[in-house]
Order: C-alpha cells, then structure tokens, then sequence
C-alpha cells in the first residue's frame, strides 16, 4: 500500500470512527428503532467501508456503500434540519441570523459527511491507478 493510499484509508477511518462516536453519543441505540438506524449506518461505514478499501478487487464495492452511507446521511440531516427550521424547533432563523442557524443546524455534520465522500472517492481513484495491468 503506498503512502497516499494509507494516508487515504486513515482519513476515512478516522472520519467513520468520529461518526460512529458522534451518532453513539446523539442517537443512543436504547432509545428505539429510529435512533438504532444512525449507529448501523456508521458501524457499517467503519467495519464495511474501511474492509472493503483494502483490497483492489472490491474497492469499487467500498466505494458504492461509502458514497450509498454518505448520501443517505446528508438527506436526513438536510430533512431534520428543514423540518426543525419550519417547525420552529430551532430557536435561529435563516432570516434573522443566517450563520447562528447554519450553525445550529446539521450543515457542519453534512460538510463532513460530504468529506467523507469525496475522500472515498480519492482513495478508490488511488487504488485503481495503483492497480496492476492485467496481461
């Protein structure tokens, strides 16, 4: 494995360690079903994702389920965001202080979530051009 692709691989580790951490501690699992589908998604970014970049043969399969895993969380965290917003569940509003409500919404959570993707995406680009030609 060369550096970049370690270093890669790390990040990505790193970044699905701190997501599972984050949603271990935000949606405790013993709360219900609801709360228990944010901890499996981050448990599979950790153990799935970060297996499945190891190897060529299923990088691209790492790539589907890291790409599957961050878009499904930057939906439901944009949804709660605008539901809490329209609701009035946030004391901010987008008109009377935009950067207080951008921080008290799910925007922070859905740039990492979006980082997470795109060094996906940078390791599996990693890996196939370190892959050795078929002959």
């Amino acid at each position: 494995m060369n550096s970049e692709r370690r270093m890669l691989w790390c990040a990505l580790v790193a970044l699905a360690i701190g997501a599972t951490m984050l949603h271990f501690r935000i949606h405790p699992p013993d709360k219900g079903a609801t709360y228990l589908w944010a901890n499996l998604f981050a448990a599979a970014d950790l153990l799935a994702v970060s297996a499945l970049f190891l190897s060529h043969r299923t990088a691209v399969w790492g790539l589907l389920l890291n790409s599957f895993i961050a878009f499904i969380g930057m939906i439901l965290m944009a949804d709660f965001s605008l539901v809490a917003t329209l609701t009035g569940k946030l004391k901010f509003t987008p008109s009377a202080d935009f950067f207080g409500w951008l921080l008290k919404t799910t925007f922070p959570d859905i740039a990492i979530a979006f980082a997470d993707f795109l060094i996906g995406l940078t390791l599996y680009r990693v890996i196939i051009a370190d892959r050795p030609e078929r002959g």
